[in-house]
């Protein structure tokens, strides 16, 4: 054990070393990325834009009128699953108050009506959650489309050859010369009001 842990050592400070070299070897040193198509042969630098989700999500209309449906209908779920608890919780509450002075036929059949409520609860409450992933599923999808199919007539004159999402925590430094995420909204909601009409 201990000469496994003095090799993982080893190697960690050869990649540090090996990292450290790279980084003051060469100062001129420049990430180009090379293109696949008929472009190829330029050899330049990618362009790339990025669009903050956050602002998206908080600015664009569609995606606030289905998230708005997402949370009647998750509420309503939830509003139909705590009715059917309490419902359950009272005929258990009522049936086990009756036990001392019920039959041995009587119990059992108590206790198979408890078993069965129960079973349809946890029946009802899996179907609702399904429901829900998969309207949430198609609702992602939807948006993705939407803003993807945006971003391809936004992007025909090629100006970008990547336009990547932003989200906190993912990237760790963001030039916001290159945020793209107003023209994207104003360009998703007049689309979609223009589709609404």
């Amino acid at each position: 054990m201990k000469n496994f842990s003095l090799i993982i050592n080893f190697v960690l400070l050869a990649l540090v070393g090996y990292l450290y070299y790279l980084h003051f070897s060469s100062s001129k040193r420049q990430l180009t990325f090379i293109r696949s198509d008929k472009d190829s042969a330029k050899n330049h630098g990618n362009k790339v834009a990025y669009l903050d989700l956050d602002s998206l999500e908080s600015n664009y209309e569609y995606y606030k009128k289905i998230k708005a449906e997402f949370d009647r209908k998750e509420t309503a779920s939830n509003d139909e699953i705590t009715d059917l608890q309490k419902r359950y919780q009272a005929r258990a509450m009522q049936l086990q108050q009756k036990g001392a002075t019920m039959s041995q036929q009587d119990q059992e059949s108590a206790m198979k009506e408890i078993n069965q409520m129960q079973q349809n609860l946890q029946t009802k409450k899996q179907s609702l959650d399904n429901e829900l992933f998969n309207y949430n599923s198609k609702m992602k999808e939807d948006i993705l489309n939407r803003i993807q199919n945006f971003l391809k007539e936004y992007n025909k004159d090629g100006r970008y050859d990547y336009i990547f999402s932003y989200e906190p925590g993912f990237m760790f430094y963001k030039d916001t010369a290159l945020n793209i995420t107003k023209d994207v909204i104003t360009g998703l909601n007049e689309a979609y009001l223009a589709n609404k009409k």
